[in-house]
């Protein structure tokens, strides 16, 4: 995820609102499978890929034309992913950990954001991040945008072609599973990849043609989205996967686009603070979760009651502000001094 900001256009502050959104549509989303309520806030997993799209526009916006190098790059994107990630592993390492080798090589790469790819049993579908399960998303994002810088000035003709090609794989996948919901595993990581690449580059091209998009909105595309995610499965393979695929290509472009704008006033100090904590609350609400299921005298069962839910509802998005508050933004802005990005 990345702060909407570039210095000749000034801060999409719509953008982090719509982030924002999705991310409590992810949360929504998790809530509803971990409780056993599986189906409600269906297709809140298709929150990522907008988070994929909106990623290529806003590192387009902020270093498509900027005069950069790759060290120097990396060390932006370092300082603005590790911080959270750390934390978020460090926490589960806390919850989960065995304190045995294999814990200390896992903690390792959590940290440093490389996915276990380890051999499997047939039929599991083992987390690539075992302290901090959500931190996929990320390491795809990463690994796709440090992909894209020495082709970031690439011809329109040329990022095109590969839209189109990886669109037509993407298309495949999404018909033959039944949805876009892959690459969170350690058998569908390849997938994840192509998953990650295809709105990436829509929401690059996106970036690159935003002036021929005159329309601005902020409650508009925020309520289309949530929408979107909440609406349940498709009883259709085909139909649920185009109905992704569509989403992932035609949808989330034109959300992207309508909130490209700073709506300015107190509209925009919301979506700014809505922005800050969605990163910390898609990091963080597992293991937040994972703590109040260790306080809950039932433990953690498939049938967990309602109000527990709406519970975590409120206590997990809080949390995460108070971890983006006094951990997460002091801890990155000492980093950009010491960095100087």
């Amino acid at each position: 995820m990345t702060i909407a900001t570039t210095k000749d256009e000034g801060r999409y502050t719509a953008l982090d609102g719509l982030r924002g959104v999705a991310a409590l549509g992810v949360l929504l989303y998790h809530i509803a499978d971990w409780s056993g309520r599986r189906g409600h806030f269906a297709h809140g997993y298709l929150a990522v890929d907008f988070f994929f799209c909106l990623s290529g526009f806003v590192l387009a916006h902020a270093f498509e034309q900027r005069r950069i190098g790759f060290g120097k790059y990396l060390v932006a994107r370092w300082v603005r992913v590790w911080p959270m990630l750390a934390i978020a592993t460090v926490a589960g390492a806390l919850l989960t950990g065995k304190g045995d080798a294999e814990t200390w090589t896992d903690f390792a790469r959590g940290l440093l954001l490389i996915p276990k790819l380890a051999p499997m049993e047939a039929g599991t579908f083992p987390s690539l991040f075992p302290f901090n399960p959500l931190a996929w998303s990320l390491c795809l994002e990463v690994l796709v945008s440090l992909a894209w810088y020495p082709f970031r000035r690439a011809p329109d003709t040329a990022v095109l072609m590969f839209i189109l090609l990886a669109g037509a794989a993407l298309l495949f996948v999404a018909i033959g599973m039944g949805g876009l919901q892959t690459g969170w595993d350690q058998a569908t990581f390849g997938l994840g990849v192509l998953r990650a690449a295809f709105p990436f580059a829509i929401g690059w091209m996106c970036w690159r043609h935003r002036t021929t998009f005159a329309a601005r909105k902020t409650w508009l595309p925020a309520a289309l989205l949530l929408v979107v995610l909440v609406l349940p499965v498709w009883p259709d393979r085909v139909a649920n996967g185009l109905y992704d695929f569509a989403c992932s290509t035609l949808l989330f472009p034109v959300l992207v686009l309508l909130g490209a704008y700073d709506p300015g006033g107190r509209l925009a100090r919301f979506c700014e603070r809505l922005g800050g904590v969605s990163y910390p609350l898609y990091a963080l609400h597992w293991a937040f979760w994972y703590v109040m299921i260790s306080i809950y005298p039932n433990g953690w069962k498939r049938d967990l009651p309602l109000w527990f839910c709406a519970l975590a509802f409120f206590v997990l998005p809080a949390a995460s502000w108070a971890a983006w508050r006094w951990v997460e933004t002091p801890l990155r802005t000492r980093l950009k001094r010491l960095t100087g990005t």
